[in-house]
């Protein structure tokens, strides 16, 4: 015999979830000067990145209110991003998105993230596409 309870709180947080996903901020081409890469010369002198953002959260208040304090004010969080690249370098695009996602999660709280993080001209020879990593965040 299988009893399934009306108010399982699993069924609740999947609910809870599905509204949450209906509305999210969208941030595109974020362009990122950054020191990041493999070679001596891409973290000495830094490249150009993109960076696209999505944010969950809950929107509802400032829709109301009209209240920039009730929501996340994107024009802090890509300055925000811009001034940790002037003083950050790392090997990998994996750890400077892992450092994106940080910056994001802690000052400005969404339930969940995507960013997509991409080297508009890796220095590959003979190479001339992006590479691009995506990454999630979602707070528990």
């Amino acid at each position: 015999m299988i009893l399934i309870l009306v108010k399982n709180p699993i069924h609740i947080k999947i609910y809870n979830w599905v509204l949450m996903e209906s509305s999210f901020l969208e941030i595109k081409d974020i362009k990122i000067w950054a020191r990041v890469g493999v070679l001596m010369e891409e973290r000495k002198f830094g490249q150009l990145f993109s960076l696209d953002v999505s944010l969950w959260s809950d929107f509802s208040k400032c829709s109301k209110t009209d209240d920039l304090n009730l929501t996340i004010d994107y024009s802090v969080l890509i300055n925000d991003i811009k001034d940790h690249s002037r003083n950050f370098s790392c090997f990998t695009i994996e750890k400077y998105s892992s450092e994106i996602l940080k910056i994001i999660a802690n000052k400005f709280f969404p339930e969940r993230i995507k960013i997509k993080l991409t080297k508009c001209k890796p220095p590959i020879t003979g190479f001339t596409g992006e590479v691009s990593i995506t990454r999630f965040f979602n707070r528990e």
